[in-house]
């Protein structure tokens, strides 16, 4: 039986993969935003929620304005009519199925709530301060995201120290896939999608070379916001790097599990290498996870930062100084679905 009473509203991938081991043992509706408008980066993933209807909003989110995906979403949560809608994440959906939510007087909750890179050139940032002050619960994966809403003068009662979904939603998926896979470690995984290493082709182009001059080869799983004609001609100047198209989350950890090491500006996945024991170099300013950091986790600020990390990781000389799993493990989904329930 389908839990009407409970809602979660989805909008990309990586908020399918975190949230389906929830949704699944609370056989909660989905109203998915349609962000990620492309087949590979969301159709392939709702097969991973189980026995629950999936409300769909407009496939043309790009063309919507803010108050109109906003507006769409109120009036397919009227329809439902929950009594907790469930947001996760730093997304453009989280933000709007949050107001959208409070905005009917909806019980809201905020999945992955506190996590600060305090780096305010990121609309995600503006999105997690926003959306865990009008929470009223919000599940925080590690103590220093407790902290940091607490600091924020966020109410103690309305903070719940769970841990991470994404031990459970790693799990069922290695379920799935032959764990004595041989790993031949020959290339390195490589993906790419946020503003701050899309935005400006010469920024891209210029990590995409430096990467390129290490002569090893390099899966480059190409995000379909820059699988672009124009970029897709100018790839096939590069030697040692494989251009792959977005796959399964499935066959993603298979490519991950048999990479030399992983180089990726996404969240999710630095989530994924502490736990699969992966090496994972961060071409990015900061880090909302910085507690993850030398847990097989590297930031890199700039090109010369990542080539130097990806030559010592390719001579095996990065050391991890901390390799215990900080978020917990399949006791997370337990702890939210009693306080959902008990909401409910």
């Amino acid at each position: 039986m389908i839990n009407k009473e409970s809602l979660f509203i989805l909008g990309t991938r990586p908020e399918i993969i975190k949230t389906y081991p929830l949704i699944n043992k609370l056989k909660a509706d989905v109203l998915f935003t349609g962000q990620h408008y492309n087949k590979r980066m969301s159709d392939y993933f709702f097969n991973l929620i189980e026995n629950s209807e999936i409300h769909k909003v407009n496939k043309n989110y790009k063309k919507m304005s803010h108050n109109e995906i906003t507006d769409n979403l109120k009036t397919k949560i009227t329809k439902i009519n929950p009594k907790v809608v469930v947001v996760q994440g730093d997304t453009n959906s989280t933000l709007y199925g949050a107001v959208a939510a409070k905005y009917l007087n909806k019980k809201l909750i905020y999945m992955e709530s506190g996590q600060r890179s305090y780096d305010l050139s990121q609309v995600e940032e503006y999105n997690r301060y926003i959306v865990s002050q009008i929470a009223d619960v919000n599940f925080c994966n590690h103590k220093n995201n407790v902290e940091v809403l607490l600091r924020e003068g966020i109410n103690e009662n309305k903070i719940y120290l769970t841990g991470s979904t994404v031990y459970s939603s790693l799990s069922g998926i290695l379920q799935k896939i032959n764990t004595d896979m041989k790993t031949s470690e020959s290339y390195i995984l490589l993906t790419l999608h946020r503003p701050e290493n899309t935005d400006n082709l010469q920024k891209l182009f210029d990590i995409l070379t430096k990467l390129n001059d290490l002569d090893f080869k390099i899966n480059f799983i190409i995000h379909p916001r820059i699988d672009t004609k124009e970029i897709n001609i100018k790839l096939k100047n590069f030697e040692n790097i494989n251009v792959m198209k977005s796959t399964n989350y499935k066959k993603f950890i298979e490519y991950v599990i048999g990479s030399k090491f992983l180089i990726s500006d996404s969240g999710g996945l630095q989530e994924e290498a502490a736990i699969l024991q992966k090496i994972l170099l961060i071409p990015r300013n900061h880090t909302e996870r910085p507690e993850l950091l030398d847990s097989y986790n590297f930031l890199a600020k700039n090109t010369v930062e990542l080539v130097k990390l990806a030559e010592d990781a390719l001579n095996d000389n990065l050391k991890i100084k901390n390799s215990k799993l900080l978020y917990g493990k399949s006791e997370v989904i337990n702890k939210m679905e009693q306080k959902i329930l008990s909401i409910i």
